[in-house]
């Protein structure tokens, strides 16, 4: 992966864990999570404005779970955002493809 980085490679706790599933509210940085850098994040807008138009409590600093129709939905926004913000979107939609045959949801833990 390009922007995403799997917990073995993380260095540090600047990172925005992407995990499978609905969070349970105590674990951290399990070994199928995603992450991505904080710094990533900031320069992807068009990503962050997607996500708070179908999800209107999204906050980076923040839990929030992400259903399918959510994803796709953002998905679909993300074609008038930065080059980027694409970018980020479509490496992540390898992994929560995968994670939506087994999950309903996964849940993104802000900074």
């Amino acid at each position: 992966m390009k922007y995403f980085v799997s917990d073995d490679q993380r260095q540090g706790t600047c990172y925005h864990e992407f995990i499978k599933g609905e969070w349970d509210g105590k674990t951290f940085w399990s070994k199928d999570s995603i992450c991505l850098h904080d710094d990533v994040l900031l320069c992807c807008d068009g990503l962050v404005k997607a996500l708070k138009s179908v999800i209107p409590n999204y906050d980076p600093l923040n839990v929030t779970k992400i259903e399918r129709w959510q994803w796709e939905r953002a998905g679909e926004l993300i074609d008038n955002a930065d080059p980027l913000s694409k970018e980020v979107y479509l490496e992540a939609d390898a992994w929560a493809r995968a994670v939506f045959f087994y999950y309903p949801c996964f849940t993104v833990l802000g900074i």
